[in-house]
């Protein structure tokens, strides 16, 4: 059996169908750990859990250990569950194991597989397709996503107006985590008003995006090219302006020149942070990145800074296409 929301399990699980096993597929990772976590709840008493229930991660257990623990019978609970992550990565003769375990696991127990894909052609795929519950998650794009962060926000009481929620799926990106993430950011913004406002999503917004800038200029400054480019990206997709991106990373490598000329002239961190106007709480790891990072790489920073500013003022050039070149080129 193929169940494709996380709904459909949820009216399985009500109507007290319980499965042997479940297969939890798909790359949508936020809505597979959504599956297991009801799964659990309706499987497993809270008070169970340090005796009926075993994690395995597939590659780092033998199958006989996972064969063994699904086979116990249950101390407490009604059931006992045992998940395997990354079942992808189990050998074929290990699929071969599990698929006759299903024939013969024990009624009290129930096994879950969780995996972001299968080879739909192997034996190991049909064997739980025909005889267990399959679970598929697919990501979610456009209106699906739109329509469940308006279920999301309706589940909690509120209210959220449709130009509303399109904004917040165009912060989040296609990934539901982190739309999960906004929406209750903004729930919690806005409190005891049940129809959030459109001005508080403009003010989450707001914040989201000086987060972003100081996780991009944080990442510049650790050498880490690929969080770089993922905050970028971020900003961008919530509608910064690459030139305000560029002013930024300017002020950090004026501020990073100062603090590197304090340290070499043996300031304390207080005299440096003044001079350089950095926030205290920041103040220990701009520092460290200082003393890391060479002068004449933000030197060349600054010099190619200035040459996106005159480009990005003075022609259509696509500006972030000029600042990834920029990361990859110094990060």
């Amino acid at each position: 059996m193929i169940l494709q929301s996380l709904e459909e399990l949820e009216n399985e699980l009500g109507q007290g169908k319980f499965r042997p096993v479940y297969l939890i597929l798909g790359p949508e990772e936020y809505e597979c750990r959504q599956a297991i976590a009801l799964l659990k709840k309706n499987l497993l008493n809270p008070e169970a859990q340090a005796f009926d229930y075993s994690e395995f991660t597939a590659g780092e257990t033998s199958v006989d250990e996972i064969i063994e623990s699904a086979n116990t019978f249950p101390m407490i609970s009604r059931r006992r569950v045992v998940i395997v992550n990354q079942a992808e990565k189990l050998r074929e003769a290990e699929q071969d194991s599990l698929a006759d375990l299903i024939k013969t696991l024990s009624p009290r127990s129930t096994l879950i597989l969780f995996a972001p894909d299968l080879d739909r052609r192997k034996k190991f795929y049909k064997t739980l397709r025909e005889g267990s519950c399959v679970a598929e998650f697919p990501k979610l794009k456009g209106p699906a996503l739109e329509q469940r962060a308006e279920a999301f926000a309706r589940k909690q009481g509120y209210r959220i107006s449709p130009p509303a929620i399109r904004k917040i799926v165009d912060l989040a990106g296609s990934d539901l985590q982190t739309l999960a993430t906004e929406l209750e950011k903004l729930l919690l913004y806005a409190g005891n008003t049940k129809d959030v406002p459109d001005s508080a999503v403009e003010d989450l917004i707001r914040v989201s995006r000086q987060q972003s800038i100081f996780d991009l200029i944080n990442a510049v400054g650790r050498h880490d090219r690929g969080g770089a480019l993922k905050s970028l990206a971020n900003l961008v997709s919530m509608g910064e302006h690459p030139l305000v991106v560029v002013v930024m990373l300017a002020r950090y490598c004026r501020q990073m020149l100062i603090a590197q000329e304090g340290l070499l002239q043996g300031s304390s961190a207080r005299e440096i942070g003044s001079a350089a106007q950095i926030p205290p709480y920041f103040l220990n790891d701009f520092l460290r990145q200082a003393r890391s990072t060479s002068p004449g790489s933000i030197r060349e920073m600054f010099v190619r800074l200035a040459d996106i500013d005159r480009s990005l003022k003075s022609s259509s050039l696509d500006g972030r296409l000029l600042l990834e070149n920029l990361i990859c080129g110094l990060v």
